[in-house]
């Protein structure tokens, strides 16, 4: 998660704080399952992404750029898309500051 953060251009403070509040893991039933949705939108997307039989780890790089600039709609109207890459910046620093 941390790498992935990183990547999306997180401040590495921030990226910090999330990791040491993503301990200790816990399951619990969500509280709103569009977002099973659109995480099964995101796995029916995957294969189109990479080439068949072709790709290797370095390839989930790629693949995980490509589903942060896929909009989404999780209970929202159409003119409130959101992107996965930069909502979750918006949040991490709402969270944890800038």
């Amino acid at each position: 998660m941390a790498d992935r953060l990183i990547r999306l251009g997180v401040d590495e403070s921030l990226v910090d704080a999330e990791v040491q509040a993503m301990e200790p893991v816990l399951v619990a039933k969500t509280c709103d399952r569009s977002v099973l949705g659109s995480m099964n939108d995101f796995a029916a997307i995957i294969p189109n992404y990479l080439a068949d039989g072709g790709w290797d780890d370095s390839s989930l790089h790629l693949v995980e750029a490509q589903l942060a600039e896929t909009p989404c709609r999780v209970t929202r109207s159409f003119a409130e898309v959101i992107f996965p890459d930069r909502k979750a910046r918006e949040l991490l620093v709402g969270k944890w500051g800038s």
